[in-house]
Parts: C-alpha cells; structure tokens; sequence
C-alpha cells in the first residue's frame, strides 16, 4: 500500500506543469539587438546596473539570478533562444561586456557553463 501511495505523489509530481517565467516580451528579436550597438549597450547597461532599464530589459534582468541557477529549467523555448542569442552575440561583439556579466551573475563559476548548456541550440 505504501508503495501505491509513493508511485501515485511521484507521478502526480512529474505531471505537474513547469512554472515559467513571466517576461515582457518573450518575441523580441535579439538578432537586431544583437546587430544594434546601441541596443546591445541599452540592454547589458541595464543588466549590469550601469544604465536605466526598459520593461523588457528589465522583465529578463529579473530571471537572470534564478534561471543561471537552475540551468533555465523554467525558461520556455522562446526565452532560451533570446539568452542564447544575447549571450553568444555578447561574447562575440562586447567580450570585456560578457566577463563583466559572468562575473555580476555567476560570481564563482559554478553555473554559467551549465546554463550555456541547457539554452545552446535554441
């Protein structure tokens, strides 16, 4: 009976939907961002608290802390592409931008490589 009881919490566990997090505008095109310098600068400012913040800047900077430590497990499929986007596109054209980012969010080393990981490909 005990068994029933265990297998019947842990599949009502696994059926529960994901949490995912809420952002402003989860269709941004971080290409163009990316592409823009002075978009790309707005945006890691804001991450970085070096400059002011738009909604969706600021909806992301939100998740950042939470979604590096839990490898984007609550990140929906539009949201990993934007952080892979931004991030790739950061090393690329800021990387000075990028080690600053690493260093505000992921001080010790223990989560940027596993959150790379879970958003490559999308």
């Amino acid at each position: 009976m005990k068994i029933v009881v265990v297998l019947a919490v842990v599949c009502a566990a696994l059926a529960s939907p994901v949490d995912y997090y809420t952002t402003a505008d989860d269709n941004l095109d971080m290409n163009a961002v990316i592409n823009d310098s002075g978009k790309l600068k707005a945006m890691t400012d804001c991450f970085l608290d070096r400059g002011s913040c738009d909604d969706v800047a600021m909806s992301y900077k939100k998740i950042v802390p939470d979604s590096m430590k839990d490898s984007c497990s609550r990140c929906n499929d539009a949201q990993k592409h934007l952080a892979n986007v931004y991030l790739t596109g950061l090393l690329e054209k800021v990387p000075d931008d990028h080690e600053k980012f690493k260093n505000k969010f992921d001080p010790d080393g223990k989560y940027l490589s596993k959150f790379m990981d879970a958003i490559k490909g999308h």
